[in-house]
């Protein structure tokens, strides 16, 4: 039964975070303007993310192995990507002049759902564990170099969707340009 829960865990993980992954600023999907939020505040909003998406990457292998504090901080995410699709649906943070594509509604209308079961097995996981497998104390260099990596990764994410984010998008540039010129 803890196999299932683990491999279930894990599968959610990966939905999540390849949902979230769709919806970075400037990708396909999240092309709403954020200008008018301050940058420091979207940089710290899209570290948030950045880690949230990468960790639950991170997560599957312990969550398949069965790691009880796996199941921790996959709670946890399961709640962070809760809150997350919670606050942009009700229109709290990060709020924008544009409207929503509905791709993205749909896309965070599913989120949120997944991170239901996230949470609720997370946690059952975690009452039914006795002694379950722990993370290995000793990191071998490999996994060093992988951490490396994934942290230059996430810093180039968090750059590229600040930056995009940061972007007006041209119809309104232009409007806002004729308005000045009228004014």
């Amino acid at each position: 039964m803890e196999d299932i829960i683990g491999y279930t865990v894990a599968g959610l993980l990966v939905l999540s975070a390849a949902l979230l992954g769709t919806l970075i600023p400037g990708g396909p999907i999240e092309n709403r303007n954020f200008s008018h939020i301050p940058p420091v505040k979207l940089a710290m909003f899209n570290v948030f993310l950045t880690v949230l998406g990468i960790g639950s990457f991170a997560l599957v292998y312990f969550a398949i192995i069965g790691a009880g504090p796996a199941f921790v901080v996959a709670a946890l995410f399961g709640l962070a990507y809760f809150f997350v699709y919670a606050l942009d649906l009700g229109k709290i943070f990060p709020v924008s002049p544009d409207g929503m594509p509905r791709a993205l509604f749909w896309i965070e209308v599913v989120g949120l759902i997944l991170s239901i079961p996230l949470m609720v097995l997370s946690l059952a996981s975690i009452f039914m564990a006795n002694g379950g497998v722990h993370a290995p104390a000793a990191m071998s260099s490999s996994l060093v170099i992988l951490i490396a990596l994934t942290i230059v990764l996430g810093i180039g994410i968090v750059i590229f969707a600040t930056r995009a984010a940061m972007r007006k998008s041209p119809g309104k540039a232009d409007s806002a340009a004729e308005q000045k010129r009228q004014g």
